[in-house]
């Protein structure tokens, strides 16, 4: 165990952010394992495991460059820093950048904070092997007020990056967007018409919130490495099938 992460576990504990909970998404170090988060922890970690199963990699993600849209305290962020990936972490939130800054300096992982909104002009002179925006798309466009400048922000994004997991959720929800299609149509047509020339497959789906669902999706240019049912529902979506 390491004290100084003890330290900043037991500070969280003495002061809880979340009326739910200690803090928002867990976080991948044994010194924060007791804490109560207010979203679910197992849909964390399951998102984690989808994304390395798709990424089917060794245990070593060195020099690959992420880029975290939306990091909250750090979850996906040090567990890429973990396996050797360098990360940029966009979060606006101060307290939970705050908690990542601090996690970083103690630790010496290698995520750079930024407690900011992602802005188009913070990457258009950068390239990302893999870029985060999990269920961040929808607080970025207040539901539908800002979907313009949100969905300029998503080709931003795929442009600069070889490979985007994107996970976003409509219709319900603090500053959802509302769609009159089924969501996971929406979603399909928002990434094939604006991650272009990368390919659009379903990843999986998991539930963060209890009564709630969010749908996982990858943009990319290189091979899909899916399982046979994920195929099926990638092939359903590209022929229209679901709607």
């Amino acid at each position: 165990m390491n004290p100084k992460l003890q330290a900043i576990a037991d500070h969280i504990e003495s002061n809880p952010y979340e009326t739910s909970g200690h803090i928002y998404h867990p976080l991948p170090f044994p010194e924060f394992q007791h804490l109560k988060v207010s979203s679910d922890a197992r849909s964390a970690h399951r998102k984690w495991a989808l994304m390395r199963r798709f990424l089917d990699t060794p245990s070593s993600l060195k020099d690959l460059r992420v880029l975290d849209v939306g990091a909250n305290a750090g979850f996906y962020s040090f567990c890429f820093a973990k396996l050797g990936a360098t990360v940029d972490a966009y979060e606006p939130h101060e307290h939970y950048c705050g908690i990542g800054q601090q996690i970083a300096q103690v630790t010496g992982l290698p995520v750079r904070w930024y407690n900011k909104p992602l802005e188009r002009s913070d990457i258009l002179d950068k390239q990302y092997d893999i870029a985060l925006m999990l269920s961040v798309f929808q607080w970025i466009s207040q539901g539908n007020e800002y979907l313009e400048e949100a969905t300029d922000l998503l080709r931003t994004v795929a442009s600069c990056s070889r490979l985007v997991f994107f996970e976003l959720g409509c219709n319900h929800g603090k500053s959802a967007i509302h769609t009159e299609k089924r969501p996971i149509s929406w979603i399909w047509e928002l990434l094939q018409r604006n991650a272009y020339p990368k390919r659009v497959a379903y990843l999986g789906s998991a539930t963060p919130w209890k009564g709630g669902r969010r749908y996982h999706f990858v943009c990319s240019k290189d091979p899909i490495n899916l399982t046979i049912w994920q195929r099926l529902v990638t092939f359903a979506l590209q022929r229209r099938w679901v709607r």
